[in-house]
């Protein structure tokens, strides 16, 4: 029997241990909750992922540096975190480390790029080429037109739109589903479509229209279902000249004008509006989530730069005024790119600054990555920039 009651009381304080551990153990991962709560705006995670993928960078001296041929029509941006090349011989998508990840050659005359997801587009602004390739595994889709291409989008999955033209129609609209294959074709003989754009899913194609109202230039957004032969539904944006139209997301789409930026959901509604009031629009860039920056000048020649951040709801969200002349401006995730000839200046979207980098490389172009990267482009060399 004492052998016994010798047994019972060896375990009792191993599970009275066990249960502070328990205890210590919950209450230390309660505390982190909270405190991932309460300071959940004052953390960056994305520091964290910077410090896991660029473990062995910490300026852009130390970097390794992307080469490629120098050429002033060249395009660069971001696709899935390396940098595609739209340049007058083709496609090029490279790594961090300059390798290359895929090459499409192709005559561009007039180089454009986008980049949805995985995959980059390039096309031949007013010549008759569009090519497309996966970030890693090289060429999905090569297209030769008879008739100049107008203008050309990819969605975040994949799928492709492009606009051009055949004999007896003013304008021919062209989707490729996010497997290349193409699903829709629209015929217009009655309205000059110069710009478009398809959603992730490819249910939805958007184009500009461009005519006359009571004797007055007017300026349309047309939307088309994928899976009907009519018009979905005409919104007239009045009269202003349309310079680019993008979903920005699969469920809204962003018409950039001379005076104005329109916001509006797929199917037609007024989400808002942003004037330019005086200013002159200079640039513009898609990359941010959720919101659109937006470079204005207050004259037409001279450096009195306004960039500005604005969201869905057309209000602005950052202002921020340089006399330093931009040399250019980039957006992604919740970052926006300033570069100027003396430095690079990354801000988040209320244009707060976040990191500041001279511009030692001599660069004239930057990319913005979602993790709050940059890569430095100039002379045929990129640098990667991580704060």
């Amino acid at each position: 029997m004492s052998d016994n009651v010798s047994k019972l009381n060896t375990r009792r304080p191993h599970r009275a241990a066990k249960r502070v551990v328990v205890f210590v153990l919950l209450a230390v991962f309660v505390c982190a909750a909270v405190a991932l709560y309460v300071f959940r705006d004052s953390l960056n995670l994305d520091a964290a992922r910077r410090f896991v993928r660029y473990l062995d960078v910490r300026s852009a001296a130390e970097a390794e540096r992307i080469t490629f041929d120098a050429h002033s029509a060249n395009q660069y941006a971001d696709v899935n975190g390396s940098l595609a090349i739209a340049s007058v011989s083709g496609l090029r998508v490279y790594t961090d480390q300059g390798g290359e990840l895929s090459a499409v050659l192709a005559s561009l005359t007039t180089p454009q790029v986008n980049c949805g997801g995985k995959f980059a587009m390039a096309y031949d602004a007013g010549g008759y080429c569009l090519v497309a390739a996966h970030a890693s595994k090289g060429e999905v889709l090569s297209v030769s037109t008879t008739e100049p291409i107008f203008d050309a989008d990819i969605a975040s999955d994949g799928s492709i739109c492009y606009v051009s033209s055949e004999s007896g129609y003013k304008t021919v609209a062209y989707v490729y589903n996010d497997k290349q294959q193409m699903i829709y074709r629209w015929l217009s003989s009655s309205q000059f479509l110069p710009l478009c754009t398809v959603n992730s899913g490819a249910k939805t194609l958007a184009c500009v229209s461009m005519g006359q109202s009571g004797g007055i230039y007017e300026s349309s957004v047309v939307l088309l279902k994928t899976d009907s032969d009519q018009i979905e539904k005409t919104i007239s944006l009045g009269n202003e000249m349309i310079y680019d139209l993008k979903f920005t997301d699969a469920a809204t789409l962003c018409a950039v004008g001379e005076s104005s930026v329109s916001f509006l959901t797929a199917e037609g509604a007024r989400l808002g509006k942003y004037d330019y009031a005086d200013a002159y629009l200079k640039d513009f860039t898609f990359g941010g989530s959720g919101f659109l920056t937006l470079t204005l000048n207050m004259y037409k020649a001279g450096n009195r730069y306004r960039v500005v951040t604005v969201g869905q709801d057309g209000e602005a969200l950052g202002t921020l005024s340089t006399d330093a002349q931009i040399l250019d401006v980039s957006a992604a995730g919740g970052y926006v790119a300033v570069l100027t000839a003396q430095q690079l200046t990354i801000y988040d979207q209320a244009l707060n600054v976040y990191a500041e980098q001279e511009n030692t490389a001599a660069a004239t172009a930057v990319v913005m990555r979602d993790d709050g990267s940059a890569i430095l482009l100039g002379s045929g060399q990129g640098v990667l920039f991580v704060p």
